[in-house]
């Protein structure tokens, strides 16, 4: 009796709750050209006039469910975007309109796990002690 109380308590678990989400490539670019990052930003520090950048991600195992590009500025959220993932192997991105500081980026699965985080710096950013 308990054995099949157990299939039946497993059937009614979503399959999107038993994938494993993979992060299969994550990245920030200076743009997305045909579902492809194109200008792939290596460098921790960047000058002053670029006004604009991507995260690019591609994941698989997560079909049916959300991930997160979160956007932080100074250490202050700016925005949470919420991208739902149609296909097994999926391709997004967002963009963000920057100005000069400290700017982290975080690629969060529905349920909160962080799967990839970089920090940048834009431009010349004053010391506290200046």
């Amino acid at each position: 009796m308990r054995k099949w109380a157990f299939f039946w308590l497993l059937g009614l678990i979503s399959p999107a709750v038993l994938a494993q989400v993979n992060l299969d490539r994550a990245m920030i670019c200076r743009d997305v050209v045909q579902r492809e990052p194109v200008g792939i930003v290596k460098e921790q520090q960047l000058p002053d006039g670029i006004d604009q950048l991507a995260l690019f991600t591609e994941v698989s195992g997560a079909v049916g469910q959300k991930i997160h590009h979160r956007w932080y500025f100074n250490g202050q959220l700016q925005s949470d975007v919420a991208l739902p993932v149609g296909a097994n192997h999926w391709r997004t991105w967002s963009q963000k309109h920057l100005k000069p500081g400290l700017w982290k980026v975080e690629v969060v699965t529905d349920a909160g796990l962080v799967l990839f985080e970089r920090t940048l710096t834009l431009g010349k950013v004053q010391s506290p002690s200046s």
